[in-house]
């Protein structure tokens, strides 16, 4: 994979994090690679992981209704994958495969909850950039389902 950890102040889920912020960020991320058709994680189970995607591309799919709805993402390198990891009751909320080979940066989702809690302002400043990821997220799906009528 190559990436360097040095290299995530270029991805918004990490600006405005000091060197200290920083550090106490990457002890609790590691790399990883999936090969097309993986399954980073599925619809019901435990939210354990948070991902910042480095490259390549997903597929999201949803139960509505008792029928499975997917989405196929052509996502931006530092886009953020898995936040009800976040959220009690820290279970997902939709099916993610990768499409073709993927790298992301895996977040270990209590690790982090553990550093919101002895750092509030490193807790402020990245809840901050989740809620803009999910905001602009919702944005891109109501555009989705315009095109779709």
């Amino acid at each position: 994979m190559g990436y360097k950890f040095e290299l995530l102040h270029q991805y918004p889920l990490f600006d405005g994090l000091n060197e200290e912020q920083m550090q106490a960020v990457i002890g609790v991320c590691r790399e990883e690679c999936f090969l097309p058709g993986s399954t980073l994680f599925a619809e019901g189970e435990p939210a354990a992981e948070i991902f910042v995607l480095v490259a390549g591309d997903v597929e999201e799919s949803f139960t509505v209704d008792g029928a499975e709805l997917s989405l196929r993402r052509h996502a931006a390198a530092g886009e953020v994958i898995g936040c009800p990891a976040l959220v009690q009751p820290f279970t997902q909320r939709c099916t993610v495969r990768s499409i073709n080979e993927i790298e992301v940066l895996a977040i270990d989702a209590a690790g982090l909850r553990q550093l919101f809690a002895q750092d509030c302002e490193l807790a402020r400043t990245m809840q901050y950039h989740f809620i803009e990821a999910l905001m602009d997220r919702l944005g891109s799906l109501r555009l989705a389902g315009v095109k779709a009528l």
